[in-house]
């Protein structure tokens, strides 16, 4: 099997035996077959310069868990995250208490100007642990923050805060069921997507911090206390530019 960006490529060789003039004659026959894999749904179907960071949870070594952006920014696995089914192949189930995943800071993982966090996620809950407003699906710091996307209570929706401002989506993650999520900063608005629907603009916010952000990025929790995320993660992609609409569904 041979493995393309964007999707598989299967070849099946089949030997016939044949009579012909008298003589034995063996023939081979090729059989290709394309299979375009899950990144076609989002109309990506190679890995790109602005695509940072992607962990599909579908390959993990150990406590690794592989990067498939061309940058190669493997993740550890904290505490105990479990492989399970996931949207596509497998996902990680937090414990939404000691959970999560570490990737160590690289300087390709800041963003200056715009970014777009993306995943799917499949939460029992909105708040975090001990009741805390938030809980984290991926961050970037804590001051002031490059990333941090979050679900929150009581809108029981989406919340980014970059820069050091935040805001909160106008839709809702429903509980127990896949949702894909997706949060933008471009040119000073947030933007949020729930299953391909916008859910809400909100312009007027700061920029990114670029190089001045030397944090770690995490998986499954935020740098603050308490914000550990209950549930499955799917499928994270972030980009360092803003995607379209199109590109988003």
């Amino acid at each position: 099997m041979l493995l393309l960006a964007g999707g598989f490529i299967f070849r099946l060789a089949l030997k016939e035996t044949f009579m012909y003039g008298g003589n034995m004659r063996n023939l081979s026959i090729i059989l290709t077959l394309i299979v375009f894999a899950a990144a076609a749904a989002y109309g990506l179907n190679e890995p790109e310069e602005s695509l940072i960071l992607y962990f599909s949870f579908d390959e993990v070594d150990g406590d690794t868990t592989i990067d498939h952006s061309l940058y190669g920014n493997d993740g550890e696995m904290m505490g105990d995250p479990k492989l399970a089914d996931g949207k596509f192949g497998k996902a990680l189930q937090f414990n939404g208490e000691s959970d999560w995943v570490e990737v160590p800071h690289d300087e390709i993982l800041t963003v200056d100007e715009s970014v777009t966090v993306m995943a799917w996620i499949n939460t029992e809950r909105h708040q975090g642990p001990a009741a805390q407003r938030w809980q984290g699906i991926v961050a970037k710091s804590n001051g002031p923050r490059s990333y941090s996307f979050y679900t929150e209570f009581p809108s029981e929706c989406l919340h980014l805060s970059v820069g050091g401002a935040g805001s909160v989506c106008n839709g809702k993650v429903e509980l127990d069921e896949w949702q894909h999520v997706v949060a933008q900063v471009d040119d000073g608005t947030h933007r949020y997507w729930i299953n391909g629907e916008n859910v809400g603009d909100f312009p007027g916010k700061p920029p990114p911090p670029g190089k001045a952000d030397t944090a770690n990025v995490l998986v499954g929790k935020t740098h603050e206390g308490n914000r550990e995320f209950l549930g499955l993660i799917d499928e994270v992609r972030i980009w360092n530019r803003a995607l379209s609409e199109e590109e988003v569904k």
